[in-house]
């Protein structure tokens, strides 16, 4: 692992953690067992896999509960929460035994880029969910997502988090978010049976399609009803109030302090952050990344 400082330009100075692309701050390398990335991201890398394992892909805040709620639902065929929350089914916090001792149909969930996901899911076929959200949004809750598990901690305003985001500090918050988009949409191509690739957005549109999509592909067989209650269950504002009154507490969260991580759960909320500036720096960003790419992302509803 190496340590990296990143100096703002009022001269205050973040240190940060990186090892195989990804940067983690001190706060999040504590959630990692012994807080150790790199041995981590090797027993990762060697899980042991099941074949009726999903493995559900996500750069941070792309609605990875929403869908591991969503899949767990589809393969139990009903609508009832499961006590545990998704953070149970976390591998890039979570260590091997604790991943081995969970019950089949695993839904393990995880931010790693493609090059860093278990060997096992490729080599048996896994079926993969990979969730995508516009990057202005993600931004935004990104933003928000440390200022909530940082709490005093996190000093920086906005406009000092913007540039960590898409890099020019010299670096990148967790990944490279384009890079991270561009490396699935690669192995899509490659493996389309393997991968479901889902926008956030469209599930926010239409749940109920866009989970009719994921039955088909995981082959779970719901009825229509079913699936509509699904969706239902896992409108935003039932899912926050499950988390509160439903989730046991997991020694993960607990560890973080068990903050409430279900904030707005919207499309288009960057315009309420971004000035007329930053938003065209972030387009320019977005053009020149996704150059030669079929991606394509809605920014409001």
């Amino acid at each position: 692992m190496s340590k990296i400082s990143v100096e703002l330009p009022d001269g205050k100075t973040y240190k940060y953690i990186y090892e195989s692309g990804l940067l983690y701050d001190e706060l999040i390398l504590n959630l990692v067992p012994d807080k150790d990335l790199k041995t981590q991201i090797e027993n990762i890398l060697n899980l042991d896999i099941r074949e009726n394992d999903v493995y559900l892909a996500t750069f941070p805040k792309n609605g990875t509960h929403w869908v591991w709620e969503i899949l767990g639902m589809l393969k139990n065929g009903r609508s009832t929460y499961d006590t545990k929350t998704k953070q149970s089914a976390t591998l890039d916090f979570q260590s091997p035994e604790l991943i081995g001792n969970i019950t089949s149909p695993r839904i393990l969930n995880c931010h790693y880029p493609c090059k860093l996901t278990p060997k096992g899911v490729f080599n048996k076929g896994v079926k993969i969910v990979h969730v995508m959200r516009n990057p202005k949004d993600v931004i935004v809750s990104c933003y928000y997502h440390m200022k909530i598990m940082a709490g005093e901690l996190f000093q920086l305003s906005f406009q000092e988090f913007l540039p960590l985001m898409i890099g020019d500090y010299g670096t990148y918050f967790f990944y490279p978010w384009f890079k991270y988009v561009k490396e699935w949409e690669r192995f899509s191509k490659k493996h389309p049976d393997q991968i479901l690739n889902i926008y956030y957005e469209d599930l926010k549109e239409n749940s109920v399609r866009e989970i009719k999509k994921m039955d088909t592909f995981l082959g779970t067989g719901q009825t229509g009803d079913v699936i509509k209650e699904i969706a239902e269950a896992c409108r935003f504002k039932n899912m926050k109030k499950a988390d509160a009154e439903v989730k046991l507490p997991e020694e993960f969260m607990i560890k973080a302090g068990r903050p409430c991580l279900y904030r707005l759960g919207e499309v288009g909320d960057w315009k309420n952050h971004f000035t007329l500036e930053q938003n065209e720096q972030v387009d320019k960003w977005i053009e020149e990344n996704l150059i030669e790419t079929e991606l394509s992302f809605k920014y409001t509803l």
